[in-house]
């Protein structure tokens, strides 16, 4: 029976080491971007290479609370969702037991 093309022969055929094309080597990243001075025609790009700054700075008051920058607060944008929604819970219920409390008193269901 003859054997079809490309099958290996025996089983340490199958299992040989086959060398593979070396990866490039990435060279590390530099340390500090080198920016042109303000007059040179590259100066706006280089602007571009700076990371953001934040727009309002972080102060911690009391409570230890933060003012977050636009940025940040949009990418919390569910946290201001659901203080929203448990906002509207929390007043729903206040206003359910403030119900509750004249229904009770109205039937003279409470002592």
């Amino acid at each position: 029976m003859a054997r079809r093309a490309g099958k290996a022969a025996s089983r340490k055929a199958r299992q040989r080491n086959v060398p593979r094309t070396p990866r490039p080597v990435r060279s590390p990243a530099p340390e500090a971007v080198a920016v042109p001075p303000v007059g040179t025609p590259d100066a706006l790009e280089a602007g571009s290479l700076d990371p953001p700054r934040r727009t309002t700075p972080v102060t911690y008051g009391v409570g230890g609370s933060s003012v977050l920058s636009t940025r940040e607060r949009a990418e919390y944008h569910y946290v201001e969702r659901d203080l929203h929604n448990i906002g509207i819970l929390s007043l729903l219920m206040v206003v359910l037991l403030v119900a509750a409390y004249f229904l009770f008193n109205a039937l003279g269901l409470v002592n």
